[in-house]
């Protein structure tokens, strides 16, 4: 497969100074080098996936309730489950890999050393997140391309030319999708080898919101007024674009498993509008950007006068 390319302006910045200036990275740091796990080692990799199950919780299924799906025989429900599975899971391991590449480009960009050596350690969570996802995937199908989507939103974290934006778009935005996947996995898959998977991941992910959290606080209100307004206008866009409230956003590959189960997609398409603009369903619905991720934005500030009506015109309560 051909290398994807994009140009980053990063800016690498030397720091000499290496006394401790920030407690509390500097002691996520060191709850990160005490939580590291091994993907080959501590994982029960002789459990066998049952792909009868429910690999996934099933209120991640986004065809599970629909008739159209209904009406297809078992044996293609379970498979087209199980591709769907595998399609998501996908998403998470191209995920993986553009966080890994995002917090190599922190530890040059951001100004502090206790920023630096944290992010040193996510670039090794990242990498061995890579591992298991895709060691998993290879076992249950096979790996998706990434998302159009996905990818545009990663793009444009690894593009940013602000320090600031790649830790919010990445370190609270992504990963806080990622932390609130990961929960409703745990909690509702029956495939224990995942689940086991997804308890180290998630562990791990927590760590990672985290610092965005506790760097982003009081660095956020420090900023010159037009550059805090660019990284809300961002945080903004990377949140209407996963979200998938407004025609033409959310992620659009997914139909394609469809068609792989013989559904024509435009056949269901209407059941799926009908369901996905139908707010009472919506709020019935486990959604990690309204749980996890709109809540981590307004913990740092950046849901703000200028921004929350933006949010509230996707159907968000801010």
């Amino acid at each position: 497969m051909p290398v994807e390319e994009i140009v980053a302006n990063v800016k690498t910045l030397w720091k000499f100074d290496y006394e401790p200036k920030i407690k509390a990275l500097r002691d996520l740091y060191e709850v990160a080098k005490r939580e590291q796990w091994n993907a080959a080692t501590d994982v029960p990799w002789d459990l066998e996936i049952d792909a009868s199950g429910d690999i996934l919780d099933p209120s991640q299924d986004a065809f599970r309730e629909l008739d159209a799906i209904k009406a297809l025989p078992e044996k293609t429900q379970t498979e087209l489950s199980v591709q769907n599975a595998a399609w998501i899971l996908s998403q998470f391991l191209h995920g993986e890999q553009g966080a890994m590449l995002c917090c190599g480009q922190l530890v040059e960009a951001v100004p502090d050393i206790d920023g630096k050596l944290y992010a040193a350690t996510q670039v090794i969570d990242e990498a061995r997140h890579v591992e298991v996802f895709h060691r998993y995937l290879t076992r249950l199908h096979h790996v998706y391309p990434i998302d159009p989507t996905l990818q545009a939103v990663l793009n444009q974290i690894l593009e940013a030319d602000l320090w600031q934006m790649k830790c919010v778009g990445m370190q609270v935005i992504v990963e806080g999708l990622a932390m609130g996947s990961f929960k409703i996995m745990k909690e509702g898959s029956r495939d224990e080898l995942l689940r086991s998977i997804v308890e180290l991941t998630a562990q791990d992910e927590a760590r990672h919101v985290s610092y965005g959290l506790i760097y982003m606080k009081d660095e956020l209100p420090r900023m010159p007024e037009p550059d805090r307004d660019r990284v809300e206008d961002f945080a903004f866009a990377a949140v209407d674009a996963i979200s998938g409230r407004r025609p033409g956003t959310g992620f659009v590959s997914q139909m394609a498993i469809l068609e792989q189960a013989g559904v024509d997609p435009a056949a269901v398409l209407p059941e799926i509008q009908t369901k996905f603009t139908d707010p009472e369903f919506i709020a019935s619905q486990p959604d990690p950007i309204r749980d996890h991720v709109l809540p981590q934005l307004g913990r740092i500030g950046l849901i703000t006068d200028r921004t929350a009506s933006r949010y509230r015109e996707l159907g968000f309560e801010v």
